[in-house]
């Protein structure tokens, strides 16, 4: 049942957005591209808060206050579901692009609004691209712009985390943006334990403090990404 409440609010979701676009194509006259880009960010807010309303996921968020208010920063978090990016895209406020597999970008309306809040789509096959997208990230790291990542690439099923690939961190190294550890548990069992159901899931979000890098040693700069993942190891624990 939730499965098929799921799909219609997103369907009904893509077909009310035809509304905002229209607004949203408006308001590109008058409005700064900070502006617009919050406002994009409300609405892809919206779906990922109705999505987890349809699948009954109950959340216990715990340190969103670690999260900074005004300085641009790199949310790194363990990946475990298709949920992962509505689950965080719910809980953060402040807008914030991510990068995203090379098959949304064909995805119809969802593409869109990812566009218009600067995600970043990656084809992980392709070092070559891959290394432009994340050349891309820096780039908008450095304009301003907040970034989500998920360093262990593809999705874990099961409380362990898998390795963190080292690339990824570029984005951190290269911009010298804080970096938020964030652990994300029991999301798989939404969805990825019993596909295609959704099921009613407790979920938990635990936002560690900031990591600055320019507060590591050179061995921890060096080995950035076992770094943070044994921070976000800790976050697992709590």
């Amino acid at each position: 049942m939730r499965s098929v409440l799921c799909i219609l609010f997103i369907v009904f979701h893509r077909i009310s957005s035809l509304i905002f676009m229209v607004k949203y194509t408006f308001l590109k006259k008058f409005r700064t591209k900070e502006k617009l880009t919050a406002y994009a960010y409300k609405w892809v807010q919206g779906l990922a808060r109705g999505v987890l309303w349809c699948s009954g996921a109950r959340m216990t968020v715990n340190g969103k206050e670690n999260i900074p208010k005004d300085k641009t920063v790199l949310f790194v978090a363990n990946h475990k579901s298709f949920f992962d990016i509505p689950i965080l895209v719910s809980v953060i406020d402040m807008p914030m692009a991510f990068i995203g597999k090379m098959e949304l970008k064909k995805t119809p309306v969802v593409s869109y609004w990812m566009k218009k809040i600067n995600c970043i789509f990656m084809d992980r096959d392709d070092i070559r691209q891959s290394l432009k997208a994340i050349n891309q990230g820096i780039e908008q790291i450095k304009e301003g712009q907040s970034l989500l990542i998920f360093p262990e690439g593809t999705r874990i099923i099961g409380d362990e985390l898998g390795e963190f690939k080292k690339g990824s961190l570029k984005l951190a190294t290269k911009t010298n943006a804080p970096i938020v550890p964030i652990y994300i548990g029991n999301a798989y069992n939404i969805l990825e334990t019993h596909f295609p159901w959704v099921k009613s899931t407790d979920i938990l979000v635990n936002i560690g403090s900031p990591i600055d890098l320019e507060n590591l040693s050179s061995e921890e700069k060096k080995n950035l990404s076992e770094y943070v993942k044994n921070q976000i190891e800790n976050l697992r624990k709590i």
